[in-house]
C-alpha cells in the first residue's frame, strides 16, 4: 500500500502541480491525482487498491490545513478528470 501512495504522491509531485501558488486555483491538483489513479486502474491496479491510496491522500489534504474552498476545487478537478476519462472512481465531495 505504501508504494502506491509512494507512486500516486510521487507522480503528481513531478508533474509540477504540489508547487504552492498563491492565487493558483486548485483544480489542477485534483485532476492529476485523478489521472494518475486513472492510470493505476489501467496498469493492473485494483479499485479498492487505487481507493485506499485516494482516500488516504484526501485524509493528508483535510488534515494539512487548506480551506474548505480549496478542498472542493480539488474535488472538482478530480470528478472532472475521472468523468472524463471514464474513470470508475468514487467522485468526490
Amino acid at each position: 500500500m505504501r508504494s502506491l501512495l509512494l507512486l500516486l504522491s510521487v507522480s503528481v509531485a513531478s508533474s509540477g502541480l504540489l508547487a504552492p501558488a498563491a492565487r493558483a486555483w486548485r483544480n489542477d491538483f485534483g485532476m492529476g491525482a485523478a489521472s494518475v489513479a486513472c492510470a493505476m486502474l489501467d496498469s493492473g491496479y485494483s479499485r479498492r487498491q487505487v481507493e485506499q491510496v485516494l482516500n488516504r491522500l484526501e485524509r493528508d489534504i483535510i488534515r494539512s490545513g487548506i480551506s474548505s474552498r480549496e478542498q472542493r476545487q480539488m474535488a472538482n478537478g478530480f470528478n472532472d478528470q475521472a468523468r472524463r476519462n471514464d474513470c470508475s472512481l468514487r467522485y468526490r465531495d
